[in-house]
């Protein structure tokens, strides 16, 4: 995937929104990978290509950089910037999850209120496409809403795993390929270092509140029950560091990783875990203890 010449990602094949044969192609995506013979096929897709080149794109945006800490406040964002608009809707996600109580009693698997939270999300999911969008590009809204839809969890299963997530990252790149977002390098980074630890906020959130199952755990095969992109993008931030494995993995510096108290209320995703730096001058430069 690498221009062989100049060791560079080509850029992401953008469409024409305006072009009425590609808004015509517009419709309400269904499932088509139903057994292995159809991975074979999706894994040689032009489809396969183009998220796995966006995807390897952001983590291109974001090496040696840190996680940006973003206001979780809506009136921070201004609404005629795209990545502001798509961080707000988080931020209004993630007021859902504090607002819709978890059911009391006993219940075996997941709290059955995540079906509320996820009933409110599909009433209220068209809406959030019309904020976001140009008034022109409501044509696609119907092949974005069951991305947006399923990147949360499953609301029957009561569960969340790395499918719903890539859920969200193929929203974000088809956002991107749209002109709804600006297929730039900033915009790229900003995906990469300010929406998606954002997005892992809410999903975090609804994961503690809810006590949402892990869908589909692999054991060997995955990093974490829930999430994988983060490890892909966070090894990118690194990838020029100067950090040895013995750093990597001393957790004296990372004073937030064995808590254990209940997450609850504004500690849910605290920020200084989102945007924890390590203790040096500069990403990249080792440290020195005192």
């Amino acid at each position: 995937m690498l221009d062989t010449q100049t060791g560079e990602l080509p850029p992401l094949p953008c469409l024409n929104a305006d072009d009425p044969a590609i808004r015509s192609r517009a419709t309400v995506p269904r499932k088509f990978i139903l057994s292995d013979e159809d991975m074979g096929v999706w894994q040689t897709s032009d489809a396969h290509h183009t998220l796995l080149l966006f995807l390897m794109r952001l983590a291109d945006a974001c090496t040696g950089q840190p996680t940006r800490l973003v206001p979780w406040d809506r009136s921070a964002h201004n609404p005629s910037d795209g990545i502001n608009r798509v961080l707000t809707l988080l931020i209004e996600l993630d007021t859902w999850t504090d607002e819709i109580a978890p059911l009391a009693g006993p219940q075996r698997f997941g709290n059955l209120a995540f079906r509320t939270w996820g009933a409110r999300l599909a009433e209220r999911v068209e809406v959030l496409h019309e904020a976001l969008l140009p008034s022109s590009y409501r044509d696609y809204i119907r092949e974005l809403v069951p991305y947006l839809l399923d990147a949360f969890g499953s609301f029957v299963r009561i569960d969340y795993g790395t499918g719903h997530e890539l859920h969200f990252v193929a929203w974000l790149g088809f956002l991107v390929r749209l002109g709804v977002l600006p297929a730039t390098e900033e915009t790229e980074t900003r995906l990469a270092l300010e929406v998606l630890p954002a997005y892992l906020r809410v999903t975090w959130h609804l994961q503690d509140r809810y006590a949402l199952e892990p869908a589909g755990s692999h054991g060997v095969w995955g990093l974490d029950d829930f999430h994988f992109v983060p490890y892909i993008l966070g090894a990118a931030q690194l990838r020029d560091s100067a950090l040895s494995p013995a750093e990597i993995s001393d957790a004296a510096l990372y004073p937030f990783s064995k808590r254990r108290e209940p997450r609850t209320g504004p500690k849910l995703s605290p920020s200084d875990t989102l945007a924890y730096q390590l203790p040096r001058t500069r990403l990249g430069q080792r440290y020195t203890r005192a």
